[in-house]
């Protein structure tokens, strides 16, 4: 044993002297954070899931699984769990609550590159950074389970800090909470929050924690006696973050800035199962970055438009969506609707997006439906795993649609807009709803009011690239100009 040990060390000393780093390898450290969840709520019955044998709490949240506009449709409900970690995260799933026994299962997105191995029903994978990911199983999305692995929590704010609102652990049901100056929000992992959060007229606000928002105790804004409770809502807001929490079962729109700048939203997680459950809508607003978030919702998932004054300066970036109804990324229809002198919807971009289900209208659109003038919009790195458009919206199942013409949203009647300088560079489109490549439109209305300056590139299309217009089956009318594809 000692000549071993000498030999050891020899071998050291001659790789140190030879310029070759030498060093013992170590594990990495794994750190994880699991949040009970409150003692008045019980965990899901559907499924079971453990993160390195320590079992979570899972919520039953919200969904639509019809992909059609029904003022009654009573809403679906899918499994959810969450928790942080650094290191590596070995996750399990079992799944009582299937009719059928687990044979098969997918985790997304695919860039992730997991394949889960089941075995007797259970489905297990090892992660190794955050994000989120979802789990389908016997290739149905009915039930698939959301999993948030957040990154561990830093910065978390003083309890006793008079300007924090501190919401602990538990299920709790509040008034509405308006948010002054200077003004910090902290939800907590485990807490369940039944309210809604005001900044009007604030600014250097906070919205923070891991804790989720939940609008199931408000029936749905459309139904008699109701009206709509938008879980995080800025209006004339500025200098606004909100990090890490979870919206959900929002009775409308989940989270809305209107007239607001400077707004920074981060690992945010959205999940909507109710009529008009827009994701991340903005409303006439400057300078705001959404960016690792995610938008699973029954309405638009990434929402532009102009309420009361234009639109500059939007990023939404490192974003997954899976839209149940309507369209993923959408500019419009309403782009007029406070009759603004000269309205422009300018400086948008939209990166590095992965949708990973669209079952309803457009992936990419832009409805300008009034006079606003839209243009230098940036789509970069899109990627749809399942473009399964289909559902209740009779022919408007497009890919992508740019349009000029007038809608049921219009306020603008008498005039019309234009669309210039769009464009789409990487898009991806991995699997269709019957193996074929799907139509695009561009539709202008008139010789003064044309869509101009759109550039496809670095189009793929079910594994091919998409060299012309016609391989895109891109409809073009005569009011469009200078549409090229590289």
């Amino acid at each position: 044993m000692k000549s071993k040990a000498v030999l050891a060390c020899l071998l050291a000393l001659c790789l140190l002297s030879a310029g070759v780093p030498f060093a013992r390898a170590q594990q990495p450290k794994t750190l994880i954070t699991l949040y009970e969840g409150p003692k008045t709520m019980t965990s899901s019955e559907t499924a079971r899931v453990t993160v390195n044998g320590r079992e979570l709490f899972v919520y039953d949240v919200m969904v639509n699984h019809e992909h059609i506009w029904n003022a009654n449709t009573l809403p679906s409900y899918t499994p959810m769990t969450y928790f942080d970690f650094e290191g590596e995260a070995r996750i399990r799933v079992e799944m009582p609550g299937l009719e059928k026994k687990v044979e098969s299962a997918g985790v997304l997105p695919g860039s992730f590159g997991i394949t889960p191995a089941v075995q007797d029903g259970a489905v297990s994978f090892t992660i190794t950074q955050p994000g989120q990911y979802t789990v389908i199983f016997n290739g149905s999305v009915n039930k698939a389970l959301h999993i948030f692995a957040n990154p561990l929590e830093k910065d978390i704010p003083d309890p006793d800090d008079p300007d924090v609102f501190y919401i602990g652990p538990g299920e709790w049901t509040m008034d509405a909470i308006a948010l002054k100056d200077n003004q910090t929000l902290y939800i907590s992992g485990g807490a369940v929050l039944h309210s809604i959060v005001s900044v009007a007229g604030a600014r250097n606000v906070r919205i923070l924690g891991r804790g989720i928002i939940d609008g199931s105790d408000y029936p749905a804004w459309n139904q008699p006696g109701s009206y709509a409770r938008v879980p995080i809502d800025l209006n004339h807001a500025k200098d606004v973050t909100v990090d890490g929490i979870i919206l959900a079962n929002s009775n409308c729109w989940n989270l809305n800035s209107f007239s607001s700048s400077g707004v920074t939203i981060n690992n945010v997680k959205i999940i909507s199962g109710r009529q008009n459950g827009d994701g991340f809508t903005f409303q006439s607003c400057t300078d705001h970055t959404v960016t690792d978030c995610f938008a699973r919702t029954w309405d638009d998932s990434l929402v532009i438009k102009n309420y009361a004054g234009s639109t500059k300066g939007i990023t939404f970036r490192g974003i997954q969506i899976w839209t149940d109804l309507a369209q993923s990324m959408e500019i419009g229809y309403e782009t007029d609707k406070g009759l603004t002198l000269d309205p422009e919807i300018r400086d948008v971009l939209f990166e590095n997006i992965t949708v990973l289900y669209n079952f309803h209208k457009p992936v990419i659109s832009i409805h300008n439906s009034d006079d606003a003038y839209v243009h230098d919009i940036v789509y970069r790195n899109i990627v749809v795993e399942n473009a399964f458009m289909q559902g209740d919206n009779g022919f408007n199942k497009e890919l992508i649609e740019m349009t000029l013409q007038n809608s049921s949203w219009s306020t603008v009647r008498d005039e019309f807009g234009s669309i210039d300088s769009v464009l789409i560079d990487g898009l991806t489109v991995i699997n269709t709803l019957n193996g074929k490549v799907p139509a695009s439109r561009l539709s202008g209305v008139g010789k003064d009011n044309r869509i101009t300056n759109v550039t496809f590139r670095n189009i793929s299309i079910l594994g091919r690239p998409i060299t012309s217009l016609k391989e895109l089956k891109l409809s073009v009318d005569d009011y469009c100009d200078g549409i090229t594809i590289e």
